[in-house]
């Protein structure tokens, strides 16, 4: 997913757009999507639930992809990118608490092989398919966009959260 960020000046340029400022506040709709999802994820968690946010949040991200796939001029993209990041930090936040909890022991080494595997992704992703000369943008996004869903349904199909230990469940209710 954030592969995609390197070739929106290119993007652009394809669609007539050559000031590198405006791929610059097209990126910025994804940070402004990330601040949005902080002030929005206090009011959602309770009401959708992580499952929620995880279904929601991918939804979101391959609904705004398919739609950058489109072309549309560089303002509807800002708009889309920030959808996009509200989307991705939905489901982000969500998939962090889980690595953080697989071992209260490995806490670390769980966040790290998260992080691994996020960027080892990315790597894979950058030489296996945007790289392949018959891809073309639209036809990557789409795929993105298939994929980003197929994550969020299995996130919210497979990852259950647990009781922290030591923890009576009356305790965890009133928390």
């Amino acid at each position: 997913m954030l592969g995609l960020f390197p070739f929106i000046a290119a993007f652009l340029f394809e669609l007539g757009e050559t000031s590198l400022s405006i791929a610059g506040v097209v990126i910025a709709g994804f940070a402004v999507g990330g601040l949005f999802y902080t002030l929005t994820v206090s009011r959602l968690l309770p009401r959708i639930g992580v499952k929620g946010l995880m279904l929601s949040g991918a939804t979101l991200v391959a609904l705004q992809l398919v739609a950058v796939a489109m072309g549309p001029q560089w303002k509807v993209q800002a708009v889309s990118l920030l959808f996009m990041g509200w989307g991705f930090y939905m489901i982000h936040g969500c998939l962090q608490v889980f690595a953080s909890e697989l071992s209260v022991e490995a806490r670390a080494t769980a966040l790290s092989l998260h992080s691994f595997f996020f960027f080892m992704g990315q790597t894979l992703a950058h030489r296996l398919w945007f790289r392949h000369p018959a891809c073309r943008q639209g036809s990557d996004l789409l795929t993105a966009a298939a994929i980003m869903v197929a994550l969020g349904i299995v996130c919210a199909r497979l990852l259950r959260q647990t009781r922290p230990a030591g923890r009576a469940p009356e305790l965890i209710a009133r928390a």
